[in-house]
């Protein structure tokens, strides 16, 4: 027990907070060093002293202690807990002092320690200054709350019941106008044919006027309407007398209607619909407040317009057909034909089970070896599926972006060939190697946004053509939709490495072994994927037909 009793008070001596111990009458039994050196006369320990006697009745927190240690030494609370200030002529302090109750051998005791917390006043007397800070904040922003009062309501409202693009272009551009200080507002639409902006609905307030020029991305970049399409991003003029390119872009005297500018991007998702813009009579009306606003309005139109696109592309029969070349040696397609010394001609695409896309390629030579996946970006694998006498099936494993960007846009791939000019061999004229892409896209927002995907991915970037076609009523994504809901991915997969390697030709250049392996299945194993696909694919001919 001596030694127990000598550990306890060791341990108390070694606590960087002060400790005391007081009895049933208030007497101070013991204390640790930490209290004896608090105090001014250094080394007294107070031992013997009335410690409830001692404390100035005058001072309200040592009264509020007294009576809450009174209340423990009499038993009618085990513990008692509170905060108090004790400063120093030379800093500001803050103490925790807290009480509990015990007995020894029947006797009342009660230990008294005192934590300092001055860092935690401290921070939330700076939390106190920063919360009153945001309530003057907060009543700065009540002006302009009032001024934008039901405009976020009026929007959607006119963005959500709207029936078509064009209504909620409209729509939208009225309620703005009709907003102070707004005076001008126009919503344009980019051309993806000869990338040129310009308004397609619009309304304004007096005389304010539209631009006198229609705008082209990459040239006119000083416009916000552009920047803010090619950043992605709001972009502000707040006070047009200040912008040197002001007269190219709006009437003399333009700046009698209006003084500040801001341009918005219509954006859901990663597809752009356009852009907002907006004019207000007075400069530096676009603070940050209400760029919020404008951001939020944005996206609420953006969202109305996704949606109607949504409903057209379950009723519509029509399908935007985009056919594009890429002249950029890093694009796969293009590096592998350079590697390879030979043009590609694509012929398909799956997946494997883990969900990697495979691609299969013709090559216009037959083809022994193939170069290290690791020496081509976006490739992670190449295999020679079959040969022939002057050509190759190549299956090549990808990890392009792009190739998921296309997929997760609704593109359906129809060509993506690598070829020379003049049909020249890759190897005299490597750096003369292109990418013919075709895709069938089911709007023309995610054709905008295909061609902004290969447009910041690559360097030589071209529109060829752009066709809005109708399509039968049952198409072939239509057949392939259904099957891929009944097959398995291993069934799904084996099939179509058949068909792409002309498994089902006659004389065959690739067997059932090869296609197992590349598959890293048996041979049984691949032929019931076969045979299963086989059958369900013509539940799906016959059973429509």
């Amino acid at each position: 027990m001596g030694t127990g009793n000598d550990l306890a008070a060791a341990t108390l001596e070694t606590l960087p907070i002060t400790v005391a111990v007081i009895d049933g009458d208030g007497e101070i039994l013991s204390t640790n060093r930490a209290w004896r050196e608090f105090g001014p006369d250094d080394a007294a320990d107070h031992v013997g002293v009335d410690y409830l006697a001692t404390a100035d009745v005058d001072d309200e927190h040592a009264r509020r202690a007294v009576e809450g240690l009174e209340a423990v030494v009499e038993g009618e609370r085990e513990t008692f807990a509170m905060e108090y200030p004790c400063h120093s002529p030379d800093e500001k302090r803050w103490f925790l002092m807290r009480a509990n109750r015990f007995t020894v051998d029947g006797a009342v005791r009660v230990s008294i320690l005192h934590l300092e917390i001055t860092e935690r006043k401290l921070a939330e007397i700076a939390v106190e200054e920063t919360a009153a800070e945001l309530r003057e904040e907060h009543e700065a922003l009540e002006h302009v709350l009032d001024r934008i009062d039901g405009l976020l309501r009026e929007v959607t409202d006119a963005a959500v019941g709207a029936a078509t693009r064009e209504e909620i272009e409209r729509r939208v551009c009225e309620t703005l106008v009709g907003t102070d200080p707004y005076v001008l507002a126009w919503i344009g639409r980019l051309d993806a044919t000869n990338r040129r902006l310009s308004p397609r609905e619009w309304a304004a307030d007096g005389d304010a006027a539209l631009e006198d020029d229609e705008l082209v991305l990459g040239t006119d970049e000083t416009h916000p309407a552009v920047r803010a399409l090619a950043d992605g991003g709001v972009q502000v003029i707040q006070d047009l007398e200040a912008f040197d390119d002001a007269e190219r872009w709006w009437p003399a005297g333009a700046g009698d209607s209006f003084r500040s500018v801001a341009a918005v991007p219509l954006t859901y998702g990663d597809v752009t619909y356009g852009v907002l813009t907006l004019f207000a009579t007075d400069a530096d009306v676009f603070g940050e407040r209400e760029l919020l606003v404008l951001d939020s309005l944005a996206g609420t139109i953006a969202t109305a317009m996704n949606a109607l696109e949504a409903r057209r592309m379950l009723t519509t029969d029509s399908v935007v057909e985009l056919e594009i070349t890429v002249e950029d040696p890093s694009q796969f397609v293009a590096a592998l034909a350079v590697a390879l010394e030979t043009a590609l001609s694509y012929r398909g695409l799956t997946y494997a089970e883990d969900g990697t896309p495979l691609a299969f390629f013709q090559a216009d030579r037959a083809v022994e070896a193939v170069p290290p996946a690791a020496e081509i970006d976006g490739v992670s694998d190449v295999t020679v599926l079959s040969t022939y006498d002057d050509s190759a099936l190549l299956e090549v494993a990808i990890d392009d972006a792009v190739v998921t960007g296309l997929s997760e846009h609704g593109a359906a791939i129809r060509r993506f060939d690598a070829a020379t000019a003049g049909n020249e061999s890759a190897q005299t004229a490597a750096r003369e190697v292109g990418v013919d892409l075709t895709v069938d896209l089911p709007t023309a927002q995610s054709a905008r946004s295909v061609y902004d995907l290969l447009d910041r991915t690559y360097d030589g970037v071209e529109l060829v053509s752009y066709h809005e076609t109708d399509q039968p009523p049952q198409t072939p994504q239509d057949v392939v939709a259904r099957l891929e809901s009944s097959l398995t991915d291993r069934q799904l997969t084996a099939l179509r490495k058949a068909y792409f390697a002309d498994y089902f030709e006659w004389p065959r250049n690739v067997s059932g072994d090869d296609l197992a392996q590349s598959m890293d299945i048996s041979r049984s194993t691949f032929h019931q994927h076969l045979r299963a696909a086989q059958r369900k694919l013509l539940d799906e001919l016959f059973d429509s037909a």
